[in-house]
């Protein structure tokens, strides 16, 4: 069943938000603030109680990675609030192919998951900055918008690299275990090459495989896939990607890595 899910406006979160930096605090946690609201549409408001689940299952995580303290990395954090908001059945119409329902892809929805239902792991992972500091980097970590958002983009992640039913769960999702926050956000950025799945999960694949070229630095290796993916997004504007069979894709995405590669390396070497 399709519920509908809570929202918050947009001047909704940027009180609340501009309230948190006062206080240095997010203040007390309540689900069912007043300010929330439903699509005016016909269907059933999704049992507060569902909401609370999901929210204890991701908290029990983060306490699995040292929360409220610091924390050097969140990757594993991440990857495991993958995994359960992959089995939240209230995101999909279909549980097996994992297509997202349209509640689940409301920008609004997402403002209220992070400010609202979980706004104490958001500012564990993106901490309040300081009155006098910039605000504008924090706030789209925590309002609904897409690529940047706390949660939502974690969700964006299942989206690009579910390798299917197929596969086991582990092997379906070990894409998001084996990129890192940049590698993310250099793919799913780009609306043209994110909104294709089968593009997405090559790329992928072709970003970890190179991970293990010890002859090159981090540093190249960042240039030569952010770059790569630059080239790919201008092809798409004359190709369509969805037309080339999975093969054809994968020659034509490792030509590009293998060609900005040379590029790189002989610039460096002038």
């Amino acid at each position: 069943m399709i519920y509908l899910l809570p929202q918050i406006q947009d001047f909704t979160a940027n009180k609340l938000l501009d309230l948190f930096i006062e206080k240095s605090s997010v203040g007390k946690f309540n689900p069912e603030y007043k300010e929330r609201f439903y699509t005016a549409t016909g269907g059933q408001r999704i049992p507060i109680d569902y909401l609370l689940d999901l929210r204890r299952s991701i908290l029990n995580c983060a306490n699995k990675y040292n929360f409220p303290n610091k924390q050097k990395s969140f990757l594993d954090f991440e990857y495991e609030v993958a995994e359960i908001f992959f089995n939240w059945p209230y995101l999909w119409i279909d549980q097996n192919n994992k297509e997202p329902n349209g509640e689940a892809l409301r920008n609004n929805f997402w403002s209220y998951i992070t400010i609202i239902l979980m706004p104490d792991i958001a500012v564990w992972r993106w901490p309040i900055p300081s009155e006098n500091a910039s605000k504008k980097s924090w706030e789209v970590r925590m309002k609904g918008g897409g690529t940047r958002n706390t949660f939502q983009r974690i969700f964006r992640r299942l989206i690009s690299f579910d390798k299917g039913k197929e596969y086991q769960l582990h092997e379906r999702l070990n894409l998001i275990k084996g990129l890192n926050e940049d590698e993310f956000q250099a793919i799913i950025e780009r609306t043209s090459v994110s909104s294709c799945s089968k593009l997405s999960i090559l790329l992928a694949e072709e970003i970890i495989s190179r991970k293990k070229l010890n002859m090159q630095t981090d540093k190249v290796k960042q240039d030569i896939y952010r770059n790569s993916i630059i080239d790919l997004t201008a092809y798409g504007k004359v190709q369509s990607f969805d037309l080339l069979e999975d093969i054809e894709l994968k020659e034509l995405i490792a030509k590009v890595f293998e060609l900005k590669e040379s590029e790189i390396l002989e610039l460096k070497n002038l």
